[in-house]
């Protein structure tokens, strides 16, 4: 899903407000929005970070509004 640091609000179904950006890595307030996409692994050229457990659980719940 993509993650970006355009914060609006209120948020629209399916978007996460990241709340421990700075723990996941990530150099400004994030949030998630229901976007999905695959990219293959070779495209990827580093990880930025990653999600606490508390954030990784609000987008599952996240992902469960969207598709169900």
């Amino acid at each position: 899903m993509a993650i970006t640091s355009q914060l609006h609000t209120p948020s629209g179904v399916g978007e996460v407000t990241i709340q421990q950006w700075q723990a996941a890595g990530l150099l400004k307030p994030s949030m998630i929005k229901p976007v999905f996409a695959t990219v293959e692994q070779n495209l990827i050229l580093k990880q930025l970070g990653a999600l606490q457990a508390s954030d990784q659980q609000s987008l599952r719940r996240a992902i469960s509004s969207v598709i169900g």
